[in-house]
């Protein structure tokens, strides 16, 4: 017994002390010589690497854009300093999917225990950037006088325009597209304020709205602790469904068959418009503008890694085909994409083609025949190789069957039978599609698709996204030695259905309309507000 607690308490000094490593080389500067080390080790490791990395520009760019940068390195930095100038250069380079990493805090398993049911200040708010202002976007804290949208100038001390001058342009989109940082500093704020305070039991947030300036505390919110009325509320809970039981056991076949139906289309709802209970919000919804019209619909896409698509979109679908849908309004803004073949489901009910189609290109560059093998072995690591064998083998055989060498290199063949869909119930009404700079990734692809088809009137901002396709798919990365930092890059060059001569460019829409901070702060959306008011000219 003895052993066990030397052996427990051995095991706990090692965590705290690993902990305080780590945070440790946050605080820690390195030598310049260093540095330019690790400058030289993502060069070589990019330029040999990173599939289509000289799309853009070519490789003697990206080695001289590395070495300039080497050059400026003077002085020692610290780790987290030194990832935002190179993430200035990588971005550069044309390829959004390719992120150099920060280090975040870590917190002792002892502080961990005794933040175990609460969360924290800054856990309790969402802010949202759009160019140099920060404003609250939503407010999951108890504090009802927070003001949304109201601009948020600092926190604890630490202006956000302090933040914003030394972090501008850090993250970019795809190609030479520049829509899309100016959405990237609101988590990113977030992170690097957490770093500089640590764990906080309160914080100051010092808000603009108007011409008015004023601080507000925000705390830390713990659980409730169940009362001694909890056992009687228990009780009456069971009493309650028991004479829920009776009036159901009272009810005819007839009614008790819809009623039924009506629990089970409630499930399907909030399953396949994907209902999250952290957010408390559908991230998949369809809303009406005008509440005494019912054939104008917003079908807002929030994300498209949830999952379920194969059943969700039908099931869309046939709502919308239900209600005699006449215009309907895509919203993918602020959708930073997610699975393909997500998107690819989303399509087969908006193409206008009449065969069977999928939304990606067959097949698509790698760069290399045993790449993906490579990676997938990485990703399952020592206990999925051995555990799951059977799948390893399985994939990667098919990695490398999959990948043929061509004249102009290596490709990956993406699609199979099962994307190739043809939805005999597509929708053919009028489709406006809005988009802004942080519709990205597959949400581009998709984009790009539907624009090319030339049925949707595309309206407000040009995507983050390259219309042409992008770097991502299965992942990969390396880390630098000196600094610890990882370099994550993509390793399939995804491309849509279409191409066109524009390279570099996202999806520029038929209705440019940018949204300004003035229009935040007044919760307008004249994006939306242009499609009604077409719908109304045209009726």
């Amino acid at each position: 017994m003895n052993k066990f607690f030397t052996l427990l308490s051995i095991t706990f000094l090692s965590s705290c002390v690993s902990v305080q490593k780590y945070n440790a080389h946050i605080d820690e500067k390195i030598d310049t010589d260093k540095l330019r080390k690790d400058v030289d080790f993502t060069k070589e490791k990019l330029l040999r690497k990173h599939v289509d990395i000289d799309l853009y520009y070519s490789k003697e760019t990206i080695a001289n854009r590395l070495d300039s940068f080497k050059n400026t390195i003077q002085q020692p930095m610290k780790p987290n300093d030194f990832s935002r100038e190179l993430s200035k250069v990588v971005s550069s380079f044309g390829h959004g999917h390719t992120v150099v990493t920060s280090f975040s805090r870590k917190i002792t398993k002892e502080t961990k225990k005794k933040y175990k049911d609460s969360k924290g200040p800054m856990n309790l708010l969402e802010f949202k950037s759009l160019d140099n202002h920060l404003y609250l976007n939503k407010n999951n804290s108890k504090d009802s006088t927070l003001v949304l949208q109201a601009e948020i100038l600092s926190i604890n001390g630490i202006k956000f325009q302090d933040y914003y001058n030394l972090y501008n342009n850090y993250r970019k989109g795809d190609g030479y597209i520049t829509t899309l940082s100016k959405y990237m500093y609101g988590n990113s704020y977030l992170r690097f304020v957490s770093n500089e305070i640590g764990v906080q039991d309160s914080i100051f947030i010092s808000f603009q709205k108007n011409d008015s300036v004023f601080t507000k505390i925000v705390k830390r919110e713990y659980k409730e602790k169940k009362d001694k009325s909890f056992k009687k509320n228990s009780l009456d809970t069971i009493q309650k469904k028991s004479n829920e039981e009776q009036k159901f056991a009272k009810l005819s076949k007839e009614q008790k068959l819809k009623r039924k139906q009506l629990l089970d289309h409630k499930k399907k709802v909030k399953k396949y418009f994907a209902y999250s209970s952290f957010s408390k919000e559908y991230q998949r919804e369809i809303s009406f503008p005008d509440k005494n019209d019912s054939t104008t619909v917003v079908l807002k896409i929030k994300t498209f890694s949830l999952g379920n698509s194969k059943k969700a979109y039908p099931f869309i679908f046939d709502s919308i085909n239900k209600l005699n849908v006449k215009n309907l309004i895509l919203d993918v803004r602020n959708n930073g994409g997610g699975y393909v073949r997500d998107a690819n489901y989303l399509y087969s009910f908006l193409t206008t083609r009449n065969q069977r189609q999928a939304v990606m290109t067959d097949k698509m560059r790698v760069n290399s025949k045993f790449g993906l093998m490579k990676n997938y072995f990485q990703s399952f690591g020592v206990i999925g190789n051995t555990l799951g064998l059977p799948l390893a083998i399985y994939k990667y055989s098919e990695s490398i069957i999959k990948t043929k060498k061509e004249k102009d290199g290596y490709y990956y063949k993406v699609t199979g039978k099962k994307d190739f869909l043809l939805q005999p119930e597509r929708y053919k009404g009028n489709l406006y599609v809005l988009t802004n700079g942080m519709s990205y990734s597959a949400t581009s692809i998709l984009s790009a698709a539907l624009q090319n088809e030339g049925k949707a009137i595309f309206v407000g901002e040009e995507t983050g996204g390259d219309y042409n396709g992008t770097v991502a798919g299965s992942f990969n990365d390396f880390k630098l030695k000196n600094s610890k930092l990882k370099i994550y890059y993509g390793m399939i060059d995804f491309k849509p259905n279409t191409s066109r001569d524009l390279k570099g460019r996202g999806i520029i829409p038929n209705v440019p309309i940018e949204i300004t901070f003035d229009d935040v702060v007044k919760r307008k959306d004249t994006q939306l507000d242009w499609i009604l008011s077409d719908i109304k000219n045209k009726h």
